[in-house]
C-alpha cells in the first residue's frame, strides 16, 4: 500500500489567522492605485511616488517598445517581401526536389534572370518555384500584400504572391507518394 499521511485533510487550515473586515479593507485600499490628478502637483506626486498611484517603473536594460510575439519583425518582413504560408501538400520544386508540407517563409529572388519563389524554414532553404505574372481576380481593392495557395486540380496547386507593385504566381506539381 501507499505510505501516505491522510491527516493533512484534517489539518490543512491549521495555523491560518482569520482577518477582520477592517484589516481586509485597509489592505485592499493600500494596494489599490489612487487616481492621478490632472494637475502639475498631481503628476509630480505620481512621478515621485509612482507605485502608490499604480505607475510601475520600466524594467532596466529593456527597450521601451516591447515586441510581444514578433509583430515588429513581421512588419519588417512584409516590407522586405517576406511572407508566410502553409503548404498542405508536398510539392515538386523546380530542380526536382520535394518541398514537404508545412509552414514556410517565402521570398522572391532573382536567380539567373528568372524570378523565383524560395521556400525557407528558419535559415534552411527547401526549394524554389518559378514565378510568372498573374492577374488576380480575387484581389480586393484594399489588399496591398498577401500570399495564398489555390487548388487548381488534384495534381497542381498555385501559390499567389502579391506585393504592392505586382502580383505573381507559381504553379507546383503535387508530390504523390506511392
Amino acid at each position: 500500500m501507499l505510505d501516505v499521511d491522510y491527516n493533512f485533510i484534517d489539518t490543512a487550515f491549521d495555523g491560518i489567522k482569520p482577518v477582520t473586515d477592517k484589516e481586509f479593507d485597509d489592505t485592499i485600499n493600500r494596494l489599490t492605485p489612487q487616481p492621478i490628478e490632472n494637475t502639475f502637483w498631481g503628476k509630480t506626486k505620481a512621478f515621485l511616488f509612482g507605485r502608490k498611484y499604480g505607475v510601475q517603473p520600466a524594467p532596466k536594460g529593456q527597450d521601451k517598445e516591447i515586441d510581444f510575439g514578433g509583430e515588429m519583425k513581421a512588419i519588417q518582413d512584409l516590407k522586405n517581401g517576406v511572407y508566410y504560408i502553409t503548404l498542405f501538400v508536398s510539392v515538386v520544386g523546380n530542380d526536382g526536389n520535394i518541398i514537404p508540407l508545412g509552414n514556410y517563409k517565402i521570398q522572391e529572388k532573382n536567380v539567373n534572370n528568372e524570378d523565383m519563389l524560395v521556400f525557407y524554414q528558419g535559415a534552411k532553404e527547401y526549394g524554389s518555384l518559378k514565378l510568372r505574372k498573374f492577374e488576380d481576380n480575387l484581389k480586393k481593392e484594399h489588399d496591398l500584400t498577401y500570399s495564398r495557395v489555390d487548388i487548381i486540380n488534384d495534381n497542381v496547386i498555385r501559390i499567389v504572391y502579391s506585393t504592392i507593385s505586382d502580383t505573381k504566381c507559381a504553379y507546383a506539381k503535387v508530390y504523390l507518394q506511392n
